[in-house]
């Protein structure tokens, strides 16, 4: 087989997503843990401190700090100094209604140097998405005020599961979000998991709608508009519409295959490791409470579904792709929920004909 270009770099963890906490305040229609009460097994604050020194021996750069609602781990802030002082940087994933001035205090003071919060439609969309467990006020409003009390004072982001409610209102959220002075967007599907499975209605968009969705992203990075938009990992592959999915501040990107257990790791909030937060429990590299972050990553074999990735087994029209070698089928943890196989993904422009 040739060679891909990831068996000839360093295999080290340089972004981890950790899940801190299982608690939240919302019930997301499409949250991939079904979060709510804060979990039975989730780690310790000194076994956090000891997990995030392996992290830095390891070599990761970037920590997302996620839930749940990561807010409501009370010491949240005592685990992100923790990173800062470890030199790692820190992005804070916060669903937004929580994100007051004091909390914006203790985030800067405690090293985050990225407030990303999620928005997944106008104020109706987003409210039937984003659910309260008892009657409140419009998580909608809550994150924008969040959002608008972010701005001045740190680099902010949003976050957009694309789904079928909202993938008609993106031009709409373009504009609100480049009006709150909102630095990027991350946009990237909603994965049929969690929540998704039990909805009656069909959820995740159909592989046909991605002409739609790429079409909007092109024409947006193209126009140069704020704000600047970075595509999801479950988004491509490899029609001419990739430079500009791929585009970056420094330059054009390309899409190389999943850097889940090569690039990346995560760490859920009951203590699992896995390549990719979104994975399901068969990907499961190691439990926390029993070994070290370290000797996990260290067993290469604990992730062979990249490492030892083997593209002859790629079945469907990942099979006779002339880019299946480096593509790997896109975003293994789609592949894995649509299909059951990381080794055929129908979510790709080109299994789609859409080559302009």
């Amino acid at each position: 087989m040739i060679a891909h270009p990831f068996d000839r770099v360093e295999r080290k963890p340089r972004t981890c997503i950790w899940e801190i906490t299982g608690a939240c305040n919302l019930r997301c229609v499409h949250c991939e843990n079904n979060c709510g009460e804060r979990g039975s097994r989730e780690l310790s604050l000194d076994r956090m401190m000891e997990v995030a020194g392996d992290l830095a021996r390891l070599g990761c750069r970037t920590v997302d700090v996620t839930g749940g609602e990561p807010l409501l781990m009370p010491v949240w802030d005592r685990l992100c100094a923790r990173i800062r002082d470890l030199g790692m940087q820190i992005a804070l994933i916060t669903n937004g209604t929580l994100l007051t001035d004091e909390v914006l205090d203790r985030a800067l003071d405690s090293g985050v140097g990225l407030v990303a919060v999620s928005i997944d439609g106008l104020r109706e969309v987003h409210d039937a998405t984003r659910l309260r467990p008892v009657p409140g006020p419009s998580p909608f409003q809550e994150a924008v005020a969040g959002i608008e009390r972010a701005v001045p004072r740190a680099r902010t982001r949003v976050i957009t599961q694309v789904n079928r409610t909202n993938l008609h209102q993106l031009a709409d959220m373009r504009e609100l979000i480049a009006g709150l002075g909102v630095e990027s967007w991350q946009l990237q599907l909603a994965v049929p998991t969690g929540r998704v499975l039990e909805l009656a209605e069909p959820y995740v968009i159909h592989p046909a709608d991605l002409d739609e969705l790429t079409s909007f992203i092109v024409d947006a990075v193209q126009d140069g508009g704020p704000p600047h938009i970075d595509t999801g990992d479950t988004i491509g592959y490899y029609t001419d519409r990739e430079p500009s999915l791929r585009k970056r501040s420094s330059g054009q990107g390309m899409w190389l295959g999943c850097q889940a257990g090569i690039r990346s790791v995560a760490i859920t909030y009951d203590g699992m490791v896995r390549g990719c937060s979104a994975m399901p429990a068969d990907f499961d590299a190691g439990d926390l409470h029993e070994e070290s972050l370290e000797a996990i990553w260290n067993d290469a074999e604990r992730f062979a579904y990249s490492t030892r990735f083997d593209p002859r087994k790629l079945t469907g029209d990942c099979a006779s792709c002339r880019f299946a070698a480096l593509c790997r089928a896109g975003c293994t943890t789609m592949a894995f929920w649509v299909t059951g196989t990381i080794y055929e993904n129908p979510y790709c422009l080109m299994s789609q004909g859409k080559v302009r």
